[in-house]
């Protein structure tokens, strides 16, 4: 089935790598630097996340996406690990089970898979950079899944950045690339 659903999972799995390269390749006592996350740190960015990843699980088992929390004592390797394991397990099960319009609940709402996995695309590939610039590794993103991010960033609406979630729009120049477009439009500033 041709659309964006059927290439979010391979996009999710892609912004999920990413983010774990990211992390792997991070002095564990890096993660104490700050992130441009406002107050964050880059083991808080890896915590929000591997938390997010457990959402999207416990929404895919039927649960509610908002009520995961990652095992308290887990050190942010750990916990990332766990996360992204449960995540692409049960990301698997429900592409096996076929069901391409399923909804699932966050907090009060009913949302399609679809909305999800591609929220959590954009969430992981951004903080992917945030994870990076916080550790002082590699915040080059691939081109492709830039793109894929970069072209839904319209969807983020003004309430979503008022609730912090992102940031407000950066002026970036006109010659600007699709990384520095897309950081920009989430609020972030390459430089």
């Amino acid at each position: 089935m041709p659309g964006f659903l059927w290439s979010a999972p391979d996009r999710l799995r892609q912004a999920v790598d990413v983010f774990g390269g990211r992390l792997d390749a991070a002095d564990p006592a890096a993660l104490a630097g700050l992130s441009p996350c406002e107050g964050w740190t880059g083991a808080d960015v890896v915590a929000h996340v591997a938390r997010n990843l457990l959402g999207f699980s416990e929404a895919l088992r039927g649960g509610d996406y908002r009520v995961a929390e990652t095992p308290a004592g887990l050190d942010p390797h750990r916990a990332w690990v766990l996360a992204r394991d449960r995540a692409l397990t049960d990301l698997a099960a429900f592409e096996a089970r076929g069901i391409p319009d399923t909804q699932v609940r966050v907090g009060q709402e009913m949302v399609s898979v679809e909305f999800l996995l591609v929220a959590l695309v954009r969430d992981v590939t951004i903080h992917a950079w945030d994870l990076a610039r916080a550790v002082g590794g590699d915040d080059r993103l691939p081109d492709d899944l830039v793109g894929a991010v970069l072209a839904d960033m319209p969807a983020i609406t003004e309430q979503m950045r008022a609730s912090g979630r992102y940031g407000h729009i950066i002026p970036m120049p006109q010659e600007a690339g699709a990384q520095e477009r897309m950081l920009a439009l989430a609020g972030r500033a390459m430089r």
